[in-house]
């Protein structure tokens, strides 16, 4: 008796857990050019990011727009507790670095961008860009 409901519970717990597998959300592929808006005290401009995804990581370019572009590096992307997180650098032809950490919400890529110079916080900055479509 003991062991069918052992087998019973195992069996609905096995059930159970392959539907939820099943339902869990694909992986989001973030490849593609994202276009929207870097915001600073001073004002706003425009961003645009042409991203490269293979698995976690992330490569590509960023910048004000498609001519003035800068690559990207230590691309990661993770998902946690159903967000998904996004880091990355670019280097400004001036030597400063922008270090972008986003989180992708209702389809748009969001969150702090902060400028570095010699180790040294310059400025931080607010972005929002959504994939552009086709």
């Amino acid at each position: 008796m003991i062991v069918r409901k052992t087998a019973a519970v195992l069996a609905a717990l096995l059930v159970a857990v392959s539907t939820l597998t099943a339902f869990q959300a694909k992986a989001v592929d973030l490849s593609g050019v994202w276009t929207g808006t870097l915001t600073r005290t001073e004002g706003s401009g425009s961003a645009y990011l042409d991203l490269k995804q293979k698995d976690g990581e992330l490569t590509g370019t960023a910048g004000p727009d498609a001519e003035r572009q800068s690559a990207i590096a230590h691309g990661k992307i993770s998902t946690a507790d159903g967000v998904t997180s996004v880091t990355f650098d670019a280097t400004q032809p001036s030597g400063a670095v922008m270090k972008f950490d986003l989180k992708l919400v209702e389809g748009r890529l969001k969150g702090k961008v902060t400028l570095e110079a010699n180790g040294v916080t310059r400025g931080e900055a607010t972005l929002d860009v959504g994939r552009e479509k086709k």
